[in-house]
């Protein structure tokens, strides 16, 4: 007994971190055609502010295709420094 027990605890621990992935991806890719913002605001211990927006366009063509293109842009400001960053990333996704 002793020997199966961590190989029942590390597959009970894949099996959860896997359908945690599914989920997630799901959640992402079946939105309905629109527009879609979303904004996070955080501040750490040292006083840096990151500011994450995110803005995802779905569309559907006459054949059924759905696109998705996805816009975010990641600002960190530290405080005090006035030395703000900001990083922007586009990606598309086409899905039948």
């Amino acid at each position: 007994m002793n020997k199966h027990l961590p190989i029942i605890i590390t597959l009970s621990a894949l099996a959860l971190i896997s359908s945690a992935c599914t989920q997630q991806e799901q959640k992402m890719h079946h939105k309905a055609p629109g527009s879609y913002e979303s904004t996070e605001t955080s501040t750490d211990a040292k006083g840096t502010t990151t500011v994450k927006e995110s803005t995802t366009e779905v569309t559907v063509d006459e054949y059924g295709h759905r696109k998705e293109t996805i816009t975010s842009k990641t600002s960190k400001d530290p405080r005090g420094l006035m030395n703000k960053t900001t990083t922007k990333k586009t990606s598309k996704t086409i899905q039948q």
